[in-house]
Order: C-alpha cells, then sequence, then structure tokens
C-alpha cells in the first residue's frame, strides 16, 4: 500500500502515493454536507462518501530523498464512489512516478492500487471509524510496485474535541512479494477548523516493516473549501531518521459530484 513497501525506491513510492487528507468529522456524509476528503494527510476519513456520489481526489507531490535523489509522483487521484448509506468503493488509478538522480533518470507508472472496499462502522461514544479491505492489483512496473497482489487494511478512526479540534488515529497493515513479507503503518493526527472553510492539520506517521529500518515523519498541511463540493489543499512533511527521505511537498484539488448514478443512467 502508498507507504507500507520496500526500503528501496518502491517504499517511498508507496509513502508518497499514500499521502492523503485530514479525518472526516464523526458523523455520516449526506449531499447537504460538505466536501471531506482523504487528502493530503497519510491519515485516512474516517467517514465514507454519500450514497450515488462520486469523489475524485488529485494531487502532485515531490519527494527529496536525499539532496541528489528526488521523487516527481502525478496524478495521485483516488476514485471513491458511494454504493450504500455507510459503504463506498474506491480505488487509486495509476501513478506516473519519475525518479531522477546525478546520471540517471527513471520512471514507470504504480500498480492499480488499494482496490477495494470502506464500510463505515457505528460511532461510539463519538468515536467514528471505518474499516477498509482491498488490494494492489500487478497492472504496473514491477520495480515500483513489487510483484503480485498485495492486501491492505485500514481502520481510520476519528475523534472530535469540541467543535473545532478533532484527533484521529488510523493503523494500517499489508503483504508484500505475495504474502512473505508484511509491514504496519501507524499515524496519529491532530487537526483545527479555522471558520468554515479551512483546515490545517499536523500529523506523525511510522513505517514499521521487519528487518527493515523504520520510516519516520512529521507532516503538515491544509486544506480550503473553494465551494461545498470542490477543495484544495497542500501540505509538507519531513523525515524524522536518517532513512527517511528529506522532505516532500504536495498540492491537490478534489470535487464530490452529487447523483451521479442517477445522472449517468
Amino acid at each position: 500500500m502508498k507507504g507500507l513497501g520496500e526500503l528501496d525506491v518502491r517504499i517511498y513510492i508507496l509513502i508518497s502515493v499514500f499521502a492523503l487528507i485530514f479525518c472526516a468529522p464523526a458523523i455520516a456524509t449526506d449531499k447537504e454536507s460538505d466536501i471531506e476528503t482523504n487528502r493530503p494527510s497519510f491519515t485516512f476519513s474516517s467517514i465514507v462518501v454519500p450514497k450515488g456520489s462520486i469523489q475524485l481526489e488529485n494531487g502532485g507531490q515531490f519527494i527529496s530523498l536525499d539532496s541528489r535523489k528526488g521523487i516527481l509522483n502525478l496524478p495521485e487521484t483516488q476514485i471513491r464512489l458511494g454504493l450504500l448509506e455507510k459503504t463506498e468503493f474506491q480505488m487509486f488509478v495509476p501513478d506516473y512516478l519519475l525518479f531522477h538522480r546525478p546520471g540517471q533518470t527513471n520512471d514507470g507508472v504504480t500498480d492499480l492500487q488499494e482496490v477495494g472496499i470502506k464500510q463505515q462502522l457505528p460511532r461510539i461514544k463519538g468515536i467514528q471509524s471505518s474499516f477498509i479491505g482491498s488490494m494492489n492489483l500487478p497492472t504496473g512496473r514491477r520495480f515500483i510496485s513489487g510483484p503480485g497482489v498485495q492486501p491492505v487494511f485500514r481502520l481510520p478512526t476519528s475523534m472530535p474535541i469540541g467543535k473545532t479540534h478533532q484527533v484521529c488515529v488510523m493503523p494500517s497493515f499489508a503483504l508484500f512479494d505475495s504474502g512473505r513479507h508484511a509491514a504496519y503503518q501507524q499515524t496519529v493526527m491532530y487537526n483545527h477548523t479555522i471558520g468554515k472553510k479551512g483546515i490545517v492539520f499536523i500529523e506523525y506517521a511510522g513505517f514499521f516493516k521487519r528487518q527493515s529500518p523504520v520510516l519516520n515523519f512529521a507532516h503538515f498541511g491544509g486544506e480550503y473549501k473553494v465551494t461545498p463540493h470542490q477543495q484544495i489543499d497542500v501540505h509538507f512533511g519531513v523525515g524524522l531518521n536518517r532513512e527517511a527521505p528529506n522532505f516532500f511537498v504536495g498540492a491537490g484539488y478534489s470535487v464530490r459530484i452529487d447523483r451521479f448514478c442517477k445522472a449517468s443512467k
């Protein structure tokens, strides 16, 4: 999954594709609500998109591995389709990745990633969670994404603190190399609502894999709702240990189209 990969280029690629936005409020989404996205934080939203709606979340990102190596990642598009009141289908379309270091440039596309279902769970004492079960399908270049089908499981959870503050967490688990290697990701995030249209966040993300160095990140960013169903975002992060990339920076645009299924018939 994005953020849980190999130690070489593919781990940074997977991390980059998974930088997605703040947790959503601990209430069910309906067509009268504003857009809530998975961009640009590592932590996913804890709620689903409205039934019959389609949401497109897009962006670009540059990752500096060190002073001489970097990765450009586009378009970071995730498609989210509301199937039932608390169930959605979601997937990431293949990304184009350009890896550069002195004297060498490689590029390619990622797999069709995190194709699966998100189920919003019952809210308990103000705490909202969702379970996501998905898989990466081997459609991209092997040197980027690795071999075989890769199962990915996530549990985004959010808890409001007052009217303008929220704490979010997301444990994630993935299997790579045809199930031979497992990886774990943990995020913790705090976000703050500014007015009716803005949100800023600060986040920790850790990536853990047996026999590989731990990767730790501090992540900062925000989003602004241009309209109730359109959002722009910016974010940046820094590695907290030597094995992690130096920094990454990105921006994105997301849109939600309600009654999509009805209109397309």
